[in-house]
Parts: C-alpha cells; sequence; structure tokens
C-alpha cells in the first residue's frame, strides 16, 4: 500500500524536476510553482482570491491532497519541500 509520501511522486518515468514543491508547515501548505506549466495550472485550476506568501500559494491542510490529485491528474509532478 502507497504511502502519503509517494503521493508527491507520479508513478512511472518522472521528470527529474518537479513542477512543484510542496512544504509542509502545520496548518498551511504552501505550494511553490516552478515550471511554467505550475504557474499555469495555479492561473487556470485555483481561484483569482487566492492567498499567495511570496510566489507559493498558501493552502490549509484540508484542501491540499485534493489539490496535489488534481496537479498529477494533469501529468504534473510535485515534490516534497
Amino acid at each position: 500500500m502507497p504511502s502519503h509520501q509517494d503521493s508527491f511522486v507520479r508513478s512511472g518515468n518522472s521528470p527529474t524536476e518537479p513542477d512543484f514543491i510542496c512544504e509542509n508547515h502545520g496548518p498551511i501548505f504552501l505550494l511553490r510553482p516552478i515550471s511554467p506549466a505550475a504557474f499555469e495550472w495555479i492561473n487556470s485550476h485555483l481561484c483569482s482570491d487566492r492567498q499567495v506568501f511570496a510566489n507559493a500559494v498558501a493552502i490549509e491542510t484540508r484542501f491540499v491532497w485534493p489539490i496535489i490529485l488534481g496537479i498529477q491528474d494533469d501529468g504534473l509532478v510535485v515534490s516534497r519541500g
């Protein structure tokens, strides 16, 4: 059975560079876009009034897993930070 750590990495042949880095900061996660595709994904899929910290999107813990799964379903790679 895969662990939660496995959900940060796509199975198969993942590129060496992730599209996003996701950092756990307790009650919030910071989702940092790295690739141009990641910035585009954020603009297309997250609401315009999202909370931003530097270049990262702040996400409440209860919402982070569905967002990560959506990113991965769209073929992008998320790495733990």
